[in-house]
């Protein structure tokens, strides 16, 4: 009587593709987990630059009207013509320099930001959209309902 001990190659086989298929899930697994923490930083980072823009118009309620802007549909970067803190500006110069300096600010941590300012009396609107997916390219329409779209973010203040 003839006993073989060990495993045919089949069994091995086998075994190595069970062990793949583990591999390439957690891997999987992983990477969504990844995607899921920078959208989760994302979202983040624009809720705190909508409070900053926010706390910027309400710190000069007077100056506040002249937050009223958007680049919604062009993605062009806000340019200030002044320098504010060196000379004397009007109330719609300083605007366009806090504006510029919260924008520039913005790219650097938002993919392809886009905002906007509306007025309705004394409420204030402010809409901030980003590339959540990274595509590389901007967007006016924002949908938070799938994963891998233009995500955004708003509030409204009262600025009397």
């Amino acid at each position: 009587m003839n006993k073989h001990k060990g495993f045919t190659l089949i069994e091995v086989l086998v075994a190595l593709i069970i062990v793949a298929i583990g591999v390439l899930g957690h891997a999987k697994m992983q990477m969504t987990s990844m995607q899921t923490a920078q959208r989760a930083s994302f979202s983040q980072t624009a809720n705190t630059a909508l409070l900053d823009l926010a706390q910027r118009m309400r710190s000069n309620s007077v100056v506040a009207s002249h937050f009223v802007a958007s680049n919604l549909n062009t993605g062009d970067a806000v340019v200030a013509d002044t320098n504010c803190s060196e000379d004397d500006c009007t109330n719609n110069q300083f605007a366009t320099a806090e504006l510029a300096e919260w924008f520039n600010h913005l790219q650097n941590t938002l993919p392809s930001p886009r905002f906007s300012v509306e007025r309705a009396g004394s409420l204030y609107t402010l809409t901030l959209i980003w590339d959540a997916a990274k595509k590389g390219a901007g967007s006016a329409v924002c949908d938070n309902s799938k994963i891998n779209s233009y995500q955004c973010g708003s509030m409204n203040i009262w600025i009397p």
